[in-house]
């Protein structure tokens, strides 16, 4: 019996020790760059402490699944559909504008041959091939946030 008993102490140690809130610590860094650790930094400021508590652990079945919609006939399954394919739009063209933006950002940077060297040296300007890549993915941003925008307006029309 004092075997199971300790065995049942050691678990219900290393549960609680487990189920302890941990402690995360904010810090600014000299560069203005903010951080999170769970353990002191040297040479940054301390702006504030926080306590993570764990979420509680549930004995239902399926208790963090979003909830589903009932099987809806005729006109509601209709809207259900409706709504479903805005929501895959919308994800759609939000993935569209961040890819957009990411190769605007990586555009940046002149390729090859896209800068001249002046007479004299020193100096470079750079050529019009360069400034129409920057336009093109101007342009891309453009439309891929056009499209969002019209995805949420068709959602919101089949919302009403």
């Amino acid at each position: 019996m004092t075997t199971i008993k300790g065995i049942v102490a050691l678990a219900l140690a290393t549960g609680m020790a487990a189920a302890a809130a941990e402690t995360v610590y904010k810090y600014q860094r000299p560069d203005g760059k903010v951080i999170y650790s769970d353990s002191p930094v040297q040479g940054a400021k301390l702006i504030g402490q926080f306590e993570l508590v764990p979420a509680p652990v549930s004995t239902e079945p399926g208790r963090g699944e979003p909830p589903r919609r009932p099987a809806a006939t005729g006109e509601g399954a209709d809207r259900a559909a409706a709504l479903d394919a805005a929501d895959s739009r919308i994800k759609a063209a939000d993935q569209a504008l961040k890819d957009a933006l990411e190769r605007q950002q990586q555009s940046f940077e002149p390729l090859p041959g896209e800068r001249l060297g002046n007479v004299g040296g020193g100096t470079s300007r750079l050529t019009e091939a360069y400034f129409a890549r920057q336009r093109a993915a101007a342009a891309a941003v453009d439309a891929a946030r056009a499209e969002l925008d019209e995805a949420y307006r068709m959602r919101n029309q089949v919302r009403e």
